[in-house]
């Protein structure tokens, strides 16, 4: 029944329908199989390697540039059903109700951490610091990054683009990179663009993503969680099938040699390598 509600987005009348039980017990076995989910997440929905030990074969036609960006950072709204009296707090700027939903992800397309349950309302940095609090959230080590959008402050362990300069890869699709920080940006923006394809795939694969059900706040939270940690099931079980490629060993005395400067020293250092590879 869970699963069917997750690939299909069946609100629980719909379930009542095809399963021929009742309200109150549609409620109560999805609120217990979601969070019986997320107790499997905290398995599944974890870095790979926690020692970073190597570097991404993602990221090798940078290299070493970008050696150091172990995954990247983003925020997406999820809509979800909510009665009238909590409507407006959850409303975010486009005005439909939702959480916003933090994710890091790593260049294999798996969630390594997944905040929900703040309210859309909620600005990215907000939700960033309030996950930064929670145990499970993986910290980068000292001279190591997520690849960040312009939603996020520049500080250690969040690289962010440049600020009034072209970003998004579609800007770049007429007329490419005409200075170093647009040359940054689009690579960034290439490197940080997985983020974006693991939601997609996720959202595309579990439609209840696209609107969560009416439930209670916390299950509705709980399934979203739980959509991610399937989704990294499905991804460990095809890389069973196809190994991937094995990344290069990480050098430890660059990536201290990177920590010992600071954030925006080491930004434009690498804008200025990056604009030296050749974009083909």
């Amino acid at each position: 029944m869970f699963l069917l509600a997750c690939a299909t987005g069946d609100c629980a009348r719909g379930l009542q329908d095809t399963f021929r039980r009742s309200l109150d017990t549609i409620h109560r076995k999805m609120a217990h199989v979601a969070e019986v989910m997320v107790r499997f997440g905290d398995k599944v929905i974890c870095p790979k390697d926690p020692t970073y030990s190597t570097v991404s074969p993602k990221v090798a036609k940078w290299s070493p540039f970008f050696d150091g960006c172990i995954g990247a950072i983003d925020g997406t709204h999820i809509e979800i059903v909510t009665d009238k009296e909590s409507k407006e707090d959850m409303l975010n700027r486009k005005g439909f109700p939702s959480f916003n939903v933090l994710a890091i992800v790593d260049h294999a397309m798996r969630f390594t951490f997944v905040g929900s349950g703040m309210s859309g309302a909620c600005h990215d940095m907000y939700v960033l610091r309030e996950c930064q609090t929670r145990p499970r959230f993986p910290k980068p080590p000292p001279g190591m990054y997520y690849a960040a959008d312009s939603g996020y402050q520049l500080a250690p362990g969040y690289l962010t683009p440049y600020k009034n300069t072209r970003y998004h890869l579609k800007q770049f699709v007429e007329v490419g990179p005409s200075t170093w920080e647009e040359k940054y940006n689009h690579d960034h923006a290439s490197i940080r663009n997985v983020v974006e394809r693991t939601f997609g795939v996720a959202k595309n694969r579990w439609q209840i993503l696209d609107g969560v059900p009416f439930y209670k706040r916390e299950t509705q939270s709980n399934i979203i969680v739980a959509c991610c940690a399937l989704h990294n099931y499905l991804v460990e079980r095809k890389a069973a099938k196809k190994p991937e490629e094995q990344g290069s060993p990480v050098n430890r005395g660059f990536v201290e040699w990177l920590a010992e400067m600071p954030v925006n020293e080491m930004r434009d250092w690498i804008k200025t390598g990056v604009a030296l590879i050749d974009p083909k």
